[in-house]
């Protein structure tokens, strides 16, 4: 019931980001270059590889094939994927940062970098941030870690 559940979740919210029509604002171009800029998503890999490792799914890959093997499967699926998940992502990032950061701050982020006077701001949101993706990407990562695994046990684990 509960992967029914975030599969349903999953779709309606991609129908409606996909349907989704409004004009960009300054604020968030400038959050979703600083994401990219900065490379912020960077670790969803490893995000995805650390929850993926805590499912049941896993252990019996594990089982089957050892537990480097099962980490180097997975991780393959999981970059394979990478593709399809990151840029979406990356977009909720953009809006988390574009929450905790007014216009000024994110164009002096983007065009200043580390250099930047609101540097030491990005560190001091991180929670904020991290817990306004974990609402808004719990999704996407669920999506993603399970299509791995599948992906890992159609390749690895026969029938």
């Amino acid at each position: 019931m509960k992967r029914i559940s975030s599969a349903t979740l999953l779709l309606t919210m991609l129908v409606a980001l996909s349907n989704t029509v409004s004009a960009e604002t300054p604020s968030h171009k400038d959050a979703r270059t600083f994401v990219a800029q900065a490379q912020i998503g960077r670790h969803l890999s490893t995000l995805a590889l650390s929850a993926a490792k805590r499912t049941n799914t896993y252990a019996m890959i594990a089982t089957k094939l050892g537990s480097a093997d099962a980490s180097n499967a997975v991780s393959g699926e999981i970059n394979a994927l990478l593709p399809q998940y990151q840029p979406e992502w990356d977009e909720n990032l953009a809006a988390a940062y574009e929450k905790s950061f007014s216009q000024e701050e994110l164009s002096s982020l983007v065009s200043e970098g580390r250099a930047s006077k609101y540097a030491g701001k990005v560190k001091e949101q991180q929670f904020e941030i991290g817990r306004d993706m974990q609402s808004s990407s719990e999704p996407i990562l669920i999506a993603l870690v399970t299509e791995a695994l599948k992906a890992t046990l159609s390749k690895y684990i026969p029938k």
